[in-house]
């Protein structure tokens, strides 16, 4: 009876542990803490002995572009002319009571 007190206790303790850490884990300071640094260190360095190997990303090549020629202005109307008519309307159709 009471080893399962005890067993009981020990797995409270190490669910309570578990949700702290991993609310600790999703703050900014964990990402920054030399802790969660060594630990990774460790499992990449341990890794190939069960077959899990960390390959380092290639460097992205540097590139270099230049601004290119500055697009022709879009045409603008006034306020006594009207637009051109859309592609495939053709001629807008007369007003009523012209011809």
């Amino acid at each position: 009876m009471i080893a399962a007190i005890v067993l009981a206790a020990i797995l409270a303790v190490m669910v309570l542990a578990f949700i702290a850490f991993f609310r600790y884990s999703r703050t900014p300071e964990w990402g920054d803490s030399d802790v969660r640094k060594a630990a990774l260190e460790l499992l990449v360095s341990i890794g190939p002995f069960w077959g899990m190997h960390f390959k380092a990303p290639r460097p992205e090549l540097p590139t270099v572009t230049t601004p290119g020629a500055d697009p022709e202005p879009l045409p603008t109307w006034g306020d006594e002319e009207q637009p051109p008519p859309a592609l495939g309307e053709g001629q807008p159709p007369p007003a009523r009571g012209e011809g």
